[in-house]
């Protein structure tokens, strides 16, 4: 799977709430898993059963609407502002102390937190967890509780907060495109193949969801041919992320000839700068591909191209490196060479 596809799968469901807060380190990490895992399984089998109740009784009293329900931002343009919202949770903060069962405080307390943003994560989904366990029916939660465990590594229980969220909404397809996401990270890719079908299904006509379908196809073991013959048939953005597609597939089949053809085509084809986010992994791969054919002229471009993009790109600079000194010592050879055969002739002449 290409790059933005594994590496933006997994930082979502930060991007997707507009979170503007500082990236948590490893050991940060580390510390929140271990504390959101006590958290949830301190639940235990009581929050599985009522969990089964709560379903139950969303399909009641929520699933027969179209959509969500009322009152659900989801990007930051929606979102309360800062200031506001914390005045607000000190007013929530004073009813919890007095009713700490209060679940309307609690799922409310919990949607604020998600808004002002990841440092505030584990708070909510403390507040919305113990909302649940105390009877919250309210599908929302189940979207801000997947965004918030998949920004912070925890995708096995993104996943399922995903689920539940589309067994209510089965037609939201920016959630059903997450969970796509999440299950090709995790290595599920029949489940990756399932949604994304869904999605296409459903009359996803972006070339993106058929990308994606190609790659899960391929990592399934199944014919992928099909889908890139949809996506080329989607215009010239269609053609341009199959070619990249099928490129990106026979470089990691080592098939680097056939890489090579299909990612300088893709070169030639790509958008403009900086508006397709996998632009470092096309020029790394084309580099790549050029310089295990032998074609170092062609490699050298592509790399210094990489490098303008992405100077931090260690692999592309030291290939580069390497290649542009095998270029100066096989010139200074020929130079040498002759400047001994032009002396040789001098030699002959005499």
């Amino acid at each position: 799977m290409k790059v933005s596809y594994e590496s933006r799968s997994a930082q979502k469901g930060a991007e997707q709430n507009g979170s503007s807060s500082m990236p948590v380190s490893g050991d940060q990490r580390g510390r929140l898993k271990h504390a959101l895992k006590k958290l949830i399984h301190s639940y235990g089998a009581p929050l599985g059963m009522f969990l089964f109740f709560v379903l139950a009784a969303l399909y009641i009293f929520m699933g027969r609407s179209g959509g969500p329900a009322p009152e659900f931002p989801r990007a930051p343009a929606e979102f309360m502002q800062a200031a506001r919202a914390e005045r607000r949770l000190a007013e929530l903060g004073k009813v919890l102390e007095n009713n700490p069962e209060d679940i309307k405080a609690l799922a409310e307390s919990g949607r604020l937190k998600y808004q002002l943003g990841q440092p505030r994560y584990i708070e909510a989904i403390a507040d919305l967890e113990r909302a649940r366990k105390l009877g919250l029916a309210d599908a929302r939660s189940f979207y801000y509780l997947g965004s918030m465990y998949q920004a912070l590594g925890l995708y096995d229980f993104s996943a399922q907060e995903y689920r539940k969220f589309l067994n209510n909404f089965p037609e939201d397809a920016e959630v059903r495109m997450l969970l796509a996401k999440l299950c090709y990270a995790a290595g599920d890719y029949p489940g990756a193949v399932r949604e994304f079908e869904k999605l296409v299904a459903d009359g996803g006509r972006d070339p993106v969801m058929l990308e994606n379908l190609a790659f899960s196809r391929w990592k399934n073991g199944q014919d992928y041919s099909s889908t890139l013959s949809d996506l080329r048939a989607r215009g010239a953005a269609g053609a341009f992320l199959a070619d990249y597609a099928e490129g990106r597939i026979k470089y990691e089949l080592k098939q680097y000839p056939a890489a090579q053809a299909l990612l300088k085509k893709a070169v030639e084809e790509v958008p403009d700068a900086g508006t397709f986010a996998d632009q470092a992994a096309l020029l790394w791969m084309a580099g790549d591909s050029a310089g295990r054919n032998g074609d170092a002229q062609a490699a050298i471009i592509y790399l210094q191209e990489l490098l303008k993009a992405s100077p931090g790109h260690e692999e592309g600079r030291l290939l580069l490196a390497k290649l542009e000194k095998a270029r100066a010592a096989a010139e200074k050879a020929r130079a040498a060479a002759e400047k001994a055969a032009k002396a040789q002739s001098a030699r002959k002449k005499k």
